[in-house]
């Protein structure tokens, strides 16, 4: 069961769900935000899961200056928000509507943030430009929305992820 807008301000006040940055509550979730930084994949590298190396990014900052992200474009950032739940609570991402009708995603896919519940982090945004437009992002920017739903009973036992309380962008690692 989704949670609505009245149950997630109880949650809030309650402390079953805490937000570190502006909160701003809408009719099925929580607004989230574009962050500061990107990181921007060096081209034509091979990923190998078998054989990882480090892939190579350049750090943008947006607080410099917004980031045209051009048709086809992929990078990642990461949500302004520092988003922590109580173990009986998931939470998705959900992106907004007006970035999906001129193409673009921001969160390919993994659409359950399972890390959650056992620590405070903020989410990373997979934004990829599928469209034909040029789209400007700018730092702290609406992006899409956290929904949380109700699970019939608390998560047992503990997460054991190399992503556990990340707090920036966060490239994958396969090591």
């Amino acid at each position: 069961m989704f949670l609505s807008n009245k149950t997630i301000k109880e949650y809030l006040n309650k402390g079953k769900i805490t937000i570190q940055g502006d909160i701003q509550i809408e009719t099925k979730g929580i607004s989230l935000h574009l962050g500061e930084e990107l990181l921007i994949p060096k081209p034509y590298q091979t990923v190998d899961s078998r054989n990882p190396q480090e892939i190579e990014y350049v750090n943008y900052n947006l607080k410099k200056a917004p980031y045209v992200l051009k048709p086809n474009d992929f990078v990642l950032g990461s949500t302004k928000e520092l988003v922590k739940t109580d173990r009986d609570i998931i939470t998705f991402i959900d992106g907004r509507s007006t970035y999906a009708r001129l193409g673009m995603s921001i969160h390919i896919s993994a659409m359950v943030l399972d890390g959650l519940p056992f620590g405070e982090e903020s989410s990373v945004l997979e934004i990829k430009n599928l469209g034909l437009f040029n789209i400007i992002l700018n730092p702290h920017e609406r992006l899409g929305t956290y929904l949380f739903a109700q699970l019939s009973s608390p998560i047992e036992g503990e997460k054991e992820s190399m992503y556990s309380n990340q707090k920036e962008v966060t490239p994958p690692q396969f090591i």
